[in-house]
């Protein structure tokens, strides 16, 4: 697997690692960063594996939410474009670090060895064309497209003897899935739709078989689960050639929060941005008028809203001069109005006069920054290049 694992990160990242790192460091430190996400859905700066299984069509759909959910784009999403050998290894990559093979059924057509991407085939797909064919349907690659409407012209890693568009009468159950259902395609149902394996290779296969899904990924933050130091997370993010987040705006401060929750999992206090961090005091709104608290952030714990379940490690700090927070670039963290620092705890060491120490920014699921000491374990987030 290392092979295709250095291409990723020399390559597909679109970004120069730093000089010093080794090859063997950037190998383990991308596979350290994504094999611990909890929430079934693993990550490189291009793509998305889901590892929940789908028909073709709810993959396309859960795809084209993708943009939204995470990356606040109003662009539909797509299943993911492997028109690449670069690309091919990535995805490779995600299936094995998500679905290690040896875990999987020995049946070679289970549904958790393959992934869908998002070639398929659009054109003589129709009865009067099929009825032509005696037998096989031979392979015209321009038959088949990806979603910006290429077809795999320069590159294509068909498994020996595919696509053999195999056809299922409707209504008929398919003998290598018994529970996928039946099918439910206009015409003759064919192996219209492509899905790759642990092993990079190619397959056509019915929309309605069930398998986990890749998407392309358009968004600017990397989410790692596993819980580190801020300069253990500083390292890792390095390690890769990335550096740790920077939120330059609202708007990517919501970016993140989104980002967080899709990838780590909810936390239950979405909804509780403002009123935490007040030392028994009623939140206030900019004009004084008291904010009445929701029953699920009146009722938290310092113990529950404190959880590093619900935080993640940012770039953001202030060691080279107290109070003042910049980001790993040197740029300044309060460039914007309205910097959402939890209430009464954010940037706090001199309100409460305690020592220096808490030199090190983080921000919660539910959108706000506290600085925290950089010893404390958490989750982080790295930023990918983005033109």
């Amino acid at each position: 697997m290392t092979g295709f694992l250095a291409i990723f990160l020399a390559v597909v990242m679109g970004h120069t690692a730093h000089a010093e790192v080794s090859m063997a460091t950037q190998v383990f430190g991308i596979k350290d960063l994504i094999e611990k996400l909890p929430n079934h859905h693993f990550q490189t700066c291009n793509l998305v594996l889901s590892t929940n299984r789908a028909n073709f069509t709810t993959a396309e759909s859960r795809c084209q939410q993708l943009p939204a959910r995470v990356a606040m784009d109003r662009q539909r999403g797509t299943l993911a474009t492997i028109n690449s050998k670069e690309a091919n290894d990535d995805l490779t990559m995600l299936l094995n670090i998500a679905l290690p093979l040896k875990e999987q059924s020995k049946f070679k057509y289970a549904g958790n060895r393959w992934a869908w991407t998002g070639l398929r085939k659009v054109r003589n797909t129709d009865t009067k064309h099929i009825q032509k064919i005696n037998k096989r349907i031979p392979y015209n690659r321009s038959d088949w497209e990806w979603y910006d409407k290429s077809i795999p012209e320069n590159f294509e890693s068909w498994n020996r003897g595919q696509p053999d568009q195999r056809p299922l009468k409707p209504g008929k159950k398919s003998n290598e899935y018994k529970k996928s259902g039946r099918c439910q395609e206009e015409n003759d149902c064919r192996q219209n739709q492509m899905r790759i394996n642990h092993d990079g290779k190619w397959d056509d296969a019915f929309g309605f078989e069930e398998h986990p899904y890749a998407c392309d990924y358009k968004g600017k933050y990397l989410v790692s689960g596993l819980e580190k130091t801020w300069t253990e997370a500083k390292e890792a993010c390095e390690a890769i050639g990335l550096n740790l987040a920077t939120v330059r705006s609202q708007r990517e401060v919501e970016e993140l929060r989104r980002a967080l929750l899709y990838f780590l999992g909810e936390s239950g206090f979405e909804e509780c941005k403002g009123q935490f961090g007040h030392h028994g005091k009623q939140p206030v709104n900019k004009r004084g008028k008291v904010i009445k608290k929701k029953k699920v952030c009146a009722s938290a714990t310092m113990e529950e809203r404190w959880d590093v379940e619900h935080w993640a490690w940012t770039g953001g700090n202030d060691e080279a001069k107290e109070g003042k927070f910049r980001w790993t670039d040197g740029s300044e963290v309060e460039a914007f109005a309205n910097f959402p620092w939890i209430a009464s705890a954010g940037k706090d060491n001199k309100a409460k006069g305690q020592a220096a120490g808490q030199n090190c920014l983080t921000i919660s699921k539910w959108g706000e920054f506290d600085d925290s000491y950089r010893e404390h374990k958490k989750p982080f987030a790295c930023e990918c290049p983005r033109g």
